[in-house]
């Protein structure tokens, strides 16, 4: 995972990072163990480096974190949250293509 593209967070500092940021934020809610989370993230860092500086990406452990996955009532994983002006704009469950998360991620920056 590059961490210049996906910062990792925890259920500390989620809303900080995310709800109060005025950068929009795509989160990624995966773990280690899910082949399909590894499937997607090369996806998921590409689509983040076309939007360098004009969005934020973070990832969540969510055998680390299972109160946020339970919190946003995500079914399974990999699943993606866009962020923005304090609300969940969007989620994307299972693989995605980039065109699909770039799409949806115009409307919001």
């Amino acid at each position: 995972m590059d961490q210049d593209l996906l910062t990792s967070i925890s259920a500390s500092e989620f809303d900080r990072v995310t709800f109060d940021s005025s950068i929009p934020s795509l989160v990624f809610f995966g773990a280690e163990r899910c082949h399909v989370c590894k499937e997607l993230l090369p996806t998921v860092e590409e689509t983040l480096s076309n939007y360098k500086g004009k969005i934020n990406g973070f990832w969540v452990d969510v055998d680390q974190n299972k109160p946020l996955f339970q919190r946003f009532r995500l079914k399974g994983i990999p699943n993606l949250l866009l962020i923005s002006q304090g609300e969940v704009k969007y989620k994307f469950g299972g693989l995605s293509t980039k065109e699909e998360l770039m799409e949806k991620i115009n409307q919001f920056i």
